[in-house]
């Protein structure tokens, strides 16, 4: 069985709804940037843009675009991930409960702070009455959204799939993952390879049929918790196995690389373990990183191979003893394949697989 990205839409820190960044990427100084949105006038009336929370108005400006892009109009299943929510709600909601003693709230805020707030509302925006589902797993919400889409396609209950990574950040809550360094970043070696924590909505959809305008395939996905370093090297043999090609085939690695010592220190471990010889990119240091920041690497990847070029500004900087050496002013060409390491906190550790639709 093969599944394809057939189209993908992304709001963040870049230029919205485009892939504008490709060729003229937008770099930050700040370690908190605020996603870059489009006009909602555009795409809501004013009543629904009051009643709809921003990260809500993204979730479902994303997933229309890629419907429209791929010219589907209602996608058999809805999958969506995210590890805060509607974060901003959910905060005025516990504001307002302090605020007026836990009388007269607004229900509005309650309901957008649960989860599954972003599926549902998705679903109704496209009057889509099939499979439904939302994954919460921090870091790794998107790959287990992912593999739920495999499994959906494998039973062959579904041909298409709306898939979507969605988080927001608050200044609360950020202030919260500063003091306690989950978000710690340093500067990088480069000005122009600072990090920072950011928002995202990224949309796409998946289907098992093959066409011209299909972006890229997806061949596997594979997600682990706490492997030990043969458990990798064994996982990774397999996954590459089942899609027909070998380590050597692997045009480039795309990782989860911010800044932050602890989260570098197991990629740099990994590289040099697994991919000495293979050039090793970066994509935080352009949009951010945050829970449903695995959402943005399928997007970039995808992109990538679609355009069969990886951009001099994606190559990330070498590991100490890494071969692999990139010389970052040069574009890498011809690719074929994209590996995606992720980690999230050194506990659940993911692979997923994208390969070139072109002939």
């Amino acid at each position: 069985m093969s599944v394809y990205i057939q189209s993908a839409n992304q709001i963040s820190a870049q230029q919205p709804l485009s892939d504008e960044w490709f060729d003229r990427p937008v770099f930050y100084d700040g370690i908190r940037v605020p996603a870059i949105d489009p006009d909602f006038k555009d795409y809501f009336s004013p009543m629904e843009a009051r009643r709809k929370c921003t990260l809500l108005k993204r979730a479902v400006v994303t997933s229309r675009l890629t419907l429209r892009d791929a010219s589907v109009e209602t996608p058999d299943a809805i999958i969506s991930s995210t590890g805060l929510g509607c974060i901003e709600n959910t905060e005025k909601f516990l504001r307002s409960i302090m605020e007026n003693d836990e009388k007269f709230l607004q229900p509005t805020f309650f309901m957008q702070s649960t989860h599954n707030i972003l599926s549902s509302s998705i679903a109704i925006e496209l009057k889509c009455h099939g499979y439904n589902n939302t994954f919460v797993h921090r870091g790794t919400s998107f790959e287990n959204a992912l593999l739920d889409a495999f499994m959906q396609f494998e039973q062959k209950r579904v041909k298409t799939v709306l898939i979507g990574g969605y988080d927001e950040l608050t200044d609360d809550y950020f202030k919260f993952l500063e003091r306690i360094g989950i978000w710690d970043f340093v500067p990088g070696p480069s000005p122009e390879r600072k990090c920072f924590a950011g928002d995202v909505a990224v949309s796409m959809l998946l289907g098992t049929e093959r066409n011209g305008d299909t972006i890229c395939e997806i061949s596997d996905v594979e997600l682990m918790y706490k492997p030990a370093a043969d458990r990798l090297r064994e996982r990774l043999d397999l996954l590459l196995a089942k899609a027909g090609c070998g380590l050597p085939d692997i045009d480039a690695v795309l990782t989860g690389l911010n800044t932050n010592p602890a989260n570098d220190k197991v990629y740099n471990d990994v590289i040099l373990q697994l991919f000495d010889n293979c050039p090793v990119l970066q994509y935080k240091h352009l949009f951010g990183e945050s829970f449903s920041s695995s959402a943005l690497a399928v997007y970039v990847a995808a992109t990538c191979l679609h355009k069969n070029r990886i951009p001099s500004f994606l190559p990330a900087y070498n590991p100490p003893a890494h071969s692999g050496a990139v010389e970052n002013r040069r574009d890498i060409k011809d690719i074929k394949h994209i590996l995606i390491y992720n980690h999230y906190r050194n506990k659940s550790h993911s692979f997923i697989l994208l390969s070139s639709c072109s002939n």
